[in-house]
């Protein structure tokens, strides 16, 4: 339902903003937000933990598309999302420090 959508492009919304992720305001049923990591990485780790979403190369950046889905969909995607970049950061630190 639109309500339902609306429900969970916000609780999107507000969790991106949390973690220092700019979005493309929208109505639509997905939201689009740029990521700070290679596209084709971010699809695998994303995948592998069994959550589909999609990523683009838009003038020169990296977006991920995610749909619109049930509340325990878009927890799952944001707790996620949460892990793939937490390991990325993890990932970078330790490349810098060697």
């Amino acid at each position: 339902s639109v309500e339902k959508n609306t429900e969970c492009r916000e609780y999107i919304f507000s969790e991106l903003s949390t973690l220092g992720y700019d979005y493309l305001p929208s109505q639509t049923s997905f939201v689009l937000f740029p990521i700070k990591m290679n596209g084709e990485a971010f699809l695998d780790k994303m995948f592998s933990q069994g959550v589909g979403v999609r990523a683009f190369e838009v003038m020169g950046g990296t977006y991920c598309r995610v749909s619109m889905g049930t509340m325990s969909e878009m927890k799952l995607f944001i707790n996620t999302f949460k892990k793939v970049i937490k390991r990325q950061s993890s990932f970078i630190k330790k490349k810098i420090s060697s």
